[in-house]
């Protein structure tokens, strides 16, 4: 029997832990608690983590870091002439999480429960699961990181709480708002930002910072192609990360870059105020995720009992006393680094065996409930009865997971060979207004004069993967009761039985785009 863990692929640095003597444990990787989520490549031979971070420095043309900011997008890296997508770095990330935790528990790590962004999109969760397979883990689910900390603050906790999830982490930024009672967990919002967190605060120093170097020498070392300030560039962002973390503890920092170009040395001293200032920018869209958050659910603050901060980059003091004029004092982990990656042990934990869970040290943990929305509406274009093209919702914001629907439709000519479904994400009535996902082609067996009924189903299931499946309904009395009816799930019952004979698709980030 292997050892299951829960793993926080971050943006920045990764954690995995485990349940082990009755107690979640945080497993070391290269003697931390956490992992640069960083790959390069040295000699042709793939690095990752804290060797992979160091090589940034002397060649970060072939490193590669916070690349999970680009899962889901048309993004390739080249490392040495192998090109790598960002779905390739975090195999190789989780790769090595695998390795080390499995040579640091002295046991095979095969299953695990992998968090993600709670805005992650159906594409982005897919990816990141594909990701963790390839790694050689069976993935037991995938679970939002604000929930998975909410788990691990909430797990001990005996009454019915409201909590707000403040995760503001290395490159990402989510909010979410559950209930929870006992051992469930009920979404009620989320919202996010998929392009907002730590990184984005460290290049508000490197811009005071590129800004001393443009005045002292009248250059622009982000603009040159030269390795000296390629560089250059490099250790900037180094410094300015440093130089963000000591200001959550001193009132002003003062880097000092010796020999940053050539005999360059740079100097620059950034107090906390003026960090501050110009971060606010930042921080405000924080706060106007959080009031969107509240406004979806009709929520005021009177109705939050405690928000709970999550992610390295809300060490910041400006992030809790933001936070605190808005809302209320936050309450923040000690451990804010390992919170996600705890929560997913324990979730992961909970849908094992109970002879694993004894294994575990613990008789029985009770099971942990997550129920979980939509963060988006779904659907298909088609035609309306003006022969116009028009979004038609299956799945709306809001529901349930897993989720199931469909609707029926027909062909919209005579002898009409095929139809094409365009799937899309949002909620305009103009198809080309909403996000395109993909699409369906439906052949037609045996061409009519009249109109032939066609299904399309939606299903998302509880990592919010989407499976979209279209088939020709036969024309007999027992289907057109059921069309009449609208009764999609025998419907979906008779395909799962291979009555009906579908063409699907799964809905995946690399097929969309036109």
């Amino acid at each position: 029997m292997g050892i299951i863990v829960g793993i926080d692929l971050g943006t920045t640095n990764s954690a995995v832990a485990c349940l082990r003597r009755g107690k979640v444990q945080i497993i070391q990787i290269d003697g931390k608690n956490t992992v640069p989520s960083v790959v390069a490549l040295r000699n042709d031979e793939i690095i990752v983590g804290q060797q992979a971070k160091s090589r940034l420095l002397i060649d970060p043309k072939n490193s590669v870091a916070s690349s999970k900011r680009e899962i889901g997008k048309d993004v390739h890296y080249n490392l040495g002439g192998k090109i790598f997508t960002p779905e390739d770095v975090a195999v190789n990330i989780l790769k090595n999480i695998k390795m080390k935790a499995s040579e640091a528990l002295g046991e095979e790590v095969e299953e695990a429960v992998v968090t993600v962004p709670a805005y992650f999109t159906s594409e982005q969760r897919q990816i990141t699961k594909s990701a963790a397979e390839r790694a050689g883990l069976k993935v037991l689910r995938l679970m939002p990181e604000p929930t998975a900390a909410a788990l691990d603050y909430g797990i001990d906790q005996n009454k019915n709480q409201t909590l707000m999830v403040y995760d503001l982490g290395g490159g990402t930024f989510d909010i979410s708002i559950m209930q929870v009672k006992g051992n469930d967990f009920e979404i009620l919002a989320v919202d996010g930002d998929s392009r907002l967190g730590g990184d984005d605060f460290d290049q508000v120093i490197c811009n005071l910072l590129y800004k001393q170097i443009n005045k002292d020498l009248n250059i622009s070392i982000t603009l040159e192609k030269e390795r000296k300030y390629i560089s250059a560039v490099t250790k900037v962002k180094e410094a300015a990360e440093k130089a963000k973390i000591d200001l959550s503890d001193m009132d002003e920092v003062e880097v000092i870059l010796p020999n940053l170009i050539d005999d360059y040395c740079l100097e620059k001293t950034i107090t906390r105020n003026e960090f501050d200032e110009l971060s606010k920018p930042l921080i405000d869209r924080t706060i106007e995720k959080m009031n969107m958050a509240m406004k979806s659910i009709n929520y005021t603050e009177d109705d939050i009992d405690r928000v709970i901060l999550v992610g390295g980059s809300t060490k910041m003091p400006i992030v809790r006393e933001s936070v605190k004029n808005r809302i209320k004092e936050p309450y923040m982990a000690p451990n804010v680094d390992e919170v996600v990656a705890r929560g997913a042990a324990l979730m992961a934990t909970s849908l094992a065996t109970p002879d694993y869970q004894k294994k575990s040290g613990i008789d029985l943990l009770k099971k942990i409930v997550v129920k979980e929305k939509t963060v988006f509406t779904y659907g298909i274009d088609l035609l309306d009865r003006y022969n116009k093209l028009v979004f038609t919702p299956i799945i709306k914001k809001g529901s349930m997971l897993p989720a199931l629907d469909g609707v029926i439709g027909a062909t919209s000519r005579p002898y009409q060979e095929r139809v094409l479904l365009n799937v899309f994400r949002g909620d305009n009535p103009v198809p080309s207004e909403n996000e395109y996902l993909g699409e369906l082609v439906l052949d037609i067996n045996k061409p009519m004069q009249q109109e032939i009924p066609i299904l399309a189903l939606f299903e998302i299931d509880e990592n919010m993967i989407i499976r979209f499946r279209s088939v020709q309904l036969p024309m007999s009395q027992e289907y057109a009761e059921l069309i009449g009816s609208n009764d999609i799930k025998r419907l979906k019952a008779y395909l799962d039985m291979g009555r009906l004979k579908a063409t699907e698709v799964i809905i995946d980030a690399k097929e969309n785009g036109r």
